[in-house]
């Protein structure tokens, strides 16, 4: 046992060289092709034309939000290319209202390429519009040179059964307007019956299809057969599902189009800020869309579009060369089938002598022992680099060693406690006890949650089936108990090791513990090998949870000393100037992502801090200092009409910003009980539970891209009390007297989302 060379010593070495052999191969089937240059066929997808097509369209490199004039040339720009192309586009003019009570006049560019004349559209879909802080080069730029290069290639390719759509629509930035705008109003929107979207959360990474309609089963098989290269989990569709996340595919999905949303998500810190520009776009990753979408879209206009069976699936792939899928009605029967074949194992072990009742439940307390450990360590371990100050922020610019300290973690603990187990259980014990825990697992996940069962569910599998040729004998078998072990931690591998790399860029500083779990049941298919490693001499034996630990040691300590943030990679700090137009009292705001305001920021004047935020319906912290008067306009908010019934009074008001900024806003308090809301003549639905939550219970109700004249509110509130209400307005930028602050901005800070802004506020007294 002591010898490097020996059985036990070996198949453990080999475990650990057959887990760094599938995450090098994961790492490297998840980096997009390279990119086709242009010399490429017509019907081929080239990213180099589709990114010099994009250089034509967003040639100043500079936001243009919803309603503005960069994204008004913009849109002629993208009409121009498919005109160049030989389409007939059209502007669809709309105006559309989203679930969040935000409003706006938005401007879609449709085009078609007509089919053979049977029913049925396929939809391809981008949007062009920016948020005001970034040129949106990835979100959703790349998205839109996507969608014409694919335009390009499809007028070469032979003709089809069903029109193709290409919709690249406005607002999606301000609440997916655009795409409501479309499915409500335009003609051509009741012919779809798929739709293929793309957008982007980040700068570069793998084209990940992360989301599909209701026919979910449909939609795999299709996309198995047609993707050259696919990259998709029902993980990502399960969770997403649950995430207060959107995209313009939540709006054709509620109106019960079928299809697939795309994106990638690397490089997230850039995400809707100026790095989002072209110097940080991934040709790569604008190759591996076209690779993906180019062949369904096409694919898609041929095929039989009727009747598309709403059932779900499970599926992952295989280093983005295989994917496997079957129904999700059938994960609880096979994880059933899996836990009664390992039950019958373990019954003919113990029938053989072979393995004690008292082994057996020794590993079986094995397995949540080290998943509970690990879940603890982890917990204490983020705490610590919490106070520490290593992440003040979700994603931060040195992920890696923080990381990889979380997976050594979990490591420490499964073998430490395998062969603590090992000296009670032994290797039967352990094997029995662990795969019990997975396929107990397997079952809960697979009723509960189907779409994430495949993580447990496909391990346990191989295991019951692998063990068969060592459990069936009377005898030992050095094989055959190896094979028991190494074919179920590869299965493992195969479908966890991609998870844990992609669970970071997927929801940053909160996946560390989760990645720390995840990482333990990973390892624990090994753990009956651990017990190689207790008839090793003393120093040995006790080198391998210490060698790891001190890893993870000087990895947490580098972590601790590099920098928070980068010029890549910044804090996310805006600056507000607010001037209360009733008092005539202005401040300046800062909102930094960290809850701490950066040292230079902070001497450039004298700023307090404000916990609970500036506005009462501020969730996040700022800090605020005094401003100068500036003679702003106030916003103005007059009524028209009013009338009472039935102890409410209805109003009809205009709200319009008297100085053209391009947001306007009302807003009443949280007691104010207002019902019957209008905006330009929508009717809007009363504000969900979370967004009222989000927004300390205020009701908001804006208008992004606000027209000149003003917008129409109208509304009802209790006939005996007086309501107050609060009208803003604000433009992306900061007046001259700002500019000390933009000086101030050190090069790891940056704004995002809508940036730094102009704010004028003024308060109603609606009486009785």
């Amino acid at each position: 046992m002591d010898s490097p060379s020996s059985p036990g010593l070996r198949r453990i070495l080999s475990s650990a060289v057959l887990l760094a052999a599938i995450l090098a191969v994961s790492i490297l089937t998840e980096q997009p092709p390279p990119a086709k240059t242009s010399s490429a066929p017509p019907g081929a997808f080239s990213a180099v034309r589709a990114i010099d097509t994009l250089r034509r369209i967003l040639k100043e490199d500079i936001p243009h939000p919803a309603g503005s004039l960069a994204n008004e040339v913009v849109r002629q720009r993208i009409l121009d290319e498919l005109t160049r192309l030989g389409y007939q586009p059209q502007t669809q003019t709309t105006f559309a209202c989203s679930k969040y009570a935000s409003c706006a006049t938005v401007n879609n560019v449709v085009a078609r390429l007509d089919g053979d004349g049977e029913s049925g559209a396929v939809l391809l879909v981008a949007h062009y519009d920016s948020v005001p802080a970034g040129p949106g080069d990835s979100d959703d730029g790349a998205g839109v040179a996507t969608v014409l290069e694919i335009a390009h290639a499809l007028k070469s390719l032979p003709s089809r059964r069903h029109p193709v759509i290409f919709l690249l629509d406005e607002g999606e930035e301000d609440g997916l307007l655009g795409a409501k705008g479309f499915v409500d109003s335009h003609p051509w929107a009741t012919e779809v019956r798929v739709a293929v979207n793309v957008d982007n959360r980040g700068t570069h990474g793998q084209s990940f299809m992360f989301e599909t309609g209701s026919a979910n089963d449909w939609a795999i098989r299709f996309y198995a057969r047609h993707a050259p290269h696919p990259a998709a989990d029902s993980i990502s569709y399960t969770v997403y599902k649950l995430l207060p996340n959107d995209t313009d595919f939540t709006i054709f999905k509620e109106a019960g189009y079928q299809g697939w949303n795309f994106a990638y998500i690397q490089g997230v810190n850039q995400y809707h800020t100026p790095l989002d520009d072209s110097a940080n776009l991934s040709a790569r990753s604008v190759q591996d869309h076209g690779d993906q979408m180019l062949p369904l879209v096409a694919d898609l206009a041929n095929a039989d579009l009727k009747n598309l069976p709403a059932r779900e699936a499970v599926y992952f792939t295989i280093f983005r060369r295989w994917m496997v899928y079957w129904p999700a009605r059938r994960s609880a029967p096979l994880a059933c089938f899996s836990l009664l074949l390992l039950v019958a194992q373990v019954s003919w072990l113990i029938f053989a002598g072979r393995l004690s009742p008292r082994e057996l439940l020794w590993g079986m307390l094995a397995f949540p022992v080290m998943i509970l450990v690990t879940a603890a360590a982890a917990l204490v371990v983020e705490r610590i680099v919490h106070i520490a100050g290593v992440t003040p922020v979700h994603w931060i610019a040195y992920p890696i060693p923080l990381g990889i300290s979380f997976v050594l973690v979990a490591m420490v603990v499964v073998v430490s406690n395998a062969m603590l187990f090992s000296r009670r259980a032994h290797f039967w014990g352990l094997w029995c006890g662990i795969w019990a825990g997975w396929s107990l697992l397997a079952m809960a996940i697979s009723v509960k949650a189907p779409g994430i069962s495949h993580t447990v569910l496909v391990p346990a599998g191989v295991a019951a089936c692998a063990g068969l040729p060592a459990t069936v004998r009377r005898t030992e078998n050095a094989l055959a108990s190896s094979l028991a072990v190494m074919l179920p931690l590869a299965a493992a591998g195969i479908v966890l090791v991609g998870l844990l790399t992609e669970m970071y860029d997927a929801l940053g500083v909160p996946a560390l513990v989760p990645i720390a779990v995840l990482a333990a049941l990973l390892f624990t298919p090994a753990a009956p090998l651990c017990g190689d490693l207790t008839g090793l001499r003393a120093l040995r034996r006790l080198a391998v949870p210490w060698i790891p630990v001190l890893l993870a040691a000087l990895l947490l300590f580098a972590a601790m000393v590099v920098p928070v943030y980068s010029a890549k990679s910044p804090e996310r700090v805006n600056f507000r100037y607010v001037q209360d137009a009733d008092s005539g009292m202005a401040k300046w705001v800062v909102e930094a992502e960290s809850g701490r305001l950066p040292e230079p920021i902070r001497l450039a004047a004298n700023f307090h801090r404000a916990d609970k935020g500036y506005f009462p319906w501020d969730t996040n912290p700022a800090f605020v200092a005094d401003a100068p008067h500036r003679d702003l306009a106030a916003p103005t908010f007059t009524i028209l009409e009013s009338d009472q019934n039935g102890g409410r009074r209805t109003y009809r008001a205009l709200l319009r910003s008297e100085r053209g900024a391009p947001f306007a806003a009302v807003l009443f308090p949280p007691d104010a009980d207002v019902r019957s809301v209008s905006l330009g003549g929508s009717r809007l639905p009363p504000p969900s539970e979370r967004a009222r939550t989000h927004l300390h219970n205020w009701f908001v109700y804006s208008c992004p891209a606000l027209p000149v004249a003003g917008v129409e509110l109208s509304f009802s509130v209790p006939l005996d009390k007086t309501t107050g209400v609060i009208a803003l307005d604000e433009n992306y930028d900061l007046p001259p007297e700002g500019a000390f602050l933009l000086h101030a901005r050190p090069l790891t800070a940056t704004p995002s989302q809508n940036g730094d802004v102009t704010m004028v506020t003024r308060r109603i007294q609606l009486l009785p």
